[in-house]
């Protein structure tokens, strides 16, 4: 029982970590955006925090996948090895994913709601999809 649901818990990290990296290289295929001025200018897609944030849940959902795959092996071997990686994880959780994702998420649509042009403007709806807009400020 508890062997199913350490498998479970694999099988929903890496399905995370697919979607983040999979909405990441799609945000990053998108070359209509060179015409915005805001892209070619200083940082490029590094300095909006809907990107920052995209990068920074797929590096925390590839740690999650990394510790849970270690984790199976180490009930396989009898051991525990990874009590770093396990710590740096639950760091990173509580420090930098959590708080960013959930400021992103609030702070993105309490502003969509209060004026769309503050943080996506009408004429990004062209070169960006609906679906990867809403990736990334939801699904965090």
């Amino acid at each position: 029982m508890v062997q199913d649901r350490r498998f479970n818990t694999v099988v929903l990290h890496f399905t995370i970590c697919a979607w983040y990296v999979f909405t990441v290289a799609q945000n990053m295929a998108i070359t209509s955006l060179r015409s915005h001025p805001g892209v070619s200018a200083f940082g490029g897609r590094w300095k909006y925090l809907t990107f920052i944030n995209l990068v920074l849940q797929a590096v925390f959902f590839s740690i999650c996948f990394l510790a849970d795959i270690g984790q199976l092996w180490d009930k396989v071997k009898e051991k525990q090895s990874l009590s770093t990686l396990v710590s740096f994880r639950d760091g990173l959780f509580s420090v930098l994913a959590f708080p960013v994702g959930t400021f992103v998420v609030i702070s993105f649509w309490a502003l969509y709601t209060y004026d769309r042009e503050l943080v996506f403007p009408k004429h990004l709806d062209a070169i960006i999809p609906t679906w990867l807009n809403h990736a990334m400020g939801v699904l965090h």
